[in-house]
């Protein structure tokens, strides 16, 4: 992973095409977000859904959001490094 430093595109520094303006470039830096950003994901919700303690709207509601959360969890990382 490239260290970004904190005064990145400050003066047009590093943004030039080719990495002539210093590392890491803008692309180098663009990918190891994305990359960073791909490896950020949830993990499985084990708890029981939501039950009687939750008007019917309610318990519909975060059953719903525990449902989606499982499927990304499930989901593939895509990574930009391969």
């Amino acid at each position: 992973m490239a260290k970004i430093p904190t005064n990145f595109g400050t003066g047009g520094s590093h943004l030039t095409p080719g990495g002539a303006a210093g590392t890491p470039s803008l692309a180098e830096a663009l990918r190891d977000i994305a990359d960073d950003l791909a490896a950020v994901k949830p993990a499985p919700i084990t708890a029981a859904d939501a039950g009687a303690a939750y008007g019917p709207a309610e318990q519909a509601l975060l059953n719903a959001i525990k449902a989606q959360l499982n499927t990304l969890a499930a989901a593939p990382i895509k990574t930009t490094k391969g």
